[in-house]
């Protein structure tokens, strides 16, 4: 699966690299990727799976080995 963590949310990759890819066996819960990942799911804003935006706080949404993960942390500034 290929993941774009982005802004803060990079710091969660590996080498504190945004862009990586993660292998994942058959289909998954998005949450338990998140956990397998590092990133908590508190500091994630927004998600999309293949360009869709998808909700943490309800259905929980699975993800394949073929999808593409976006997580978006929530904007801060003045």
């Amino acid at each position: 699966m290929k993941v774009h963590l982005w802004g803060e949310l990079g710091f969660y990759g590996p080498g504190r690299r945004g862009r990586f890819d993660v292998p994942i066996e058959g289909e998954q819960p998005l949450l338990d990727v998140l956990r397998q990942l590092g990133v908590p799911a508190a500091d994630v804003a927004v998600c999309g799976i293949n360009g869709a935006v998808v909700r943490l706080d309800g259905p929980v949404p699975t993800v394949r080995d073929d999808d593409r993960l976006d997580l978006f942390p929530a904007s801060s500034g003045g």
